[in-house]
């Protein structure tokens, strides 16, 4: 079970970005060319909304958050290690979605790396649309933007 949402403190958000799982660490070096640390310690910092997770012991397993109209997500194995975490993911996930665009009022939009299927599968179950894959960031890797309004 995950605890959702948290006011992520400094402590949460180091331990996220010391121990985010493989894809994650692979997508923001090819997206934007950052460190994990980089990523997620910039993504808490400049978003407008940011809410953490934790495993049902208490330990950081995720972040996520919308800096201006660009959704994330961002975790560490813990995350989705177990069906009833996965399927929690996504039961809060659409309420979660739902809640940030009635709170920014406008769409919520950003790019996935074209590789990482799981996401993608994720996403569609939350609504958004996901496009067909285009060159993308610094490295020029497949990306695929996806977008969901209310």
């Amino acid at each position: 079970m995950i605890k959702f949402p948290l006011e992520p403190d400094p402590d949460h958000v180091l331990y996220v970005a010391e121990n985010l799982r493989q894809d994650d660490i692979q997508e923001v070096m090819l997206s934007h060319g950052a460190t994990a640390r980089d990523a997620v310690i910039d993504s808490w910092a400049y978003s407008d909304i940011v809410h953490g997770m934790a495993t049902g012991d208490d330990v950081p397993c995720g972040l996520c958050g919308v800096a201006g109209h660009h959704i994330w997500m961002l975790g560490t194995d813990r995350l989705t290690e177990s069906k009833e975490n996965r399927w929690q993911l996504c039961v809060e996930g659409r309420q979660w979605v739902d809640y940030c665009i009635r709170e920014l009022g406008g769409p919520l939009f950003n790019q996935v790396y074209s590789k990482n299927l799981e996401s993608i599968r994720w996403l569609k179950f939350l609504g958004f649309t996901v496009e067909s894959p285009r060159p993308f960031g610094p490295s020029a890797a497949l990306f695929c933007d996806f977008w969901r309004d209310a």
